[in-house]
């Protein structure tokens, strides 16, 4: 597939999605990502690794049980309903700043 880029699960052979450019290939990836769980990896055209990161709800419940930070109710229903609107990363910092924006 000259001048596309795919999205993969691990060990697939057959892509899940095909896109014309890598910046909507690794935002795909990061979307679904989100949802279900797991580790990106961005591979340059010489199949390298350009780019890596774990995203997904698990990882962040074992990084904020290790900090210590726990989330409160209000907190939780925000996130679900990010999730239900398949929110971007934008729309999910701009609704998180909203929330916790010091009230003069």
């Amino acid at each position: 597939m000259e001048g596309r880029w795919q999205v993969k699960h691990e060990g697939a052979s057959r892509a899940v999605g095909v896109y014309s450019s890598q910046a909507e290939a690794t935002e795909a990836a990061k979307s679904n990502l989100r949802r279900s769980g797991g580790e990106l990896m961005v591979q340059g055209r010489d199949g390298r690794i350009r780019e890596s990161m774990t995203l997904g709800r698990d990882s962040m419940a074992k990084i904020a049980a290790i900090e210590g930070i726990h989330l409160s109710p209000q907190s939780m229903r925000t996130l679900r309903e990010l999730d239900r609107r398949d929110a971007s990363s934008e729309e999910r910092r701009r609704s998180i700043a909203r929330q916790f924006r010091k009230k003069v």
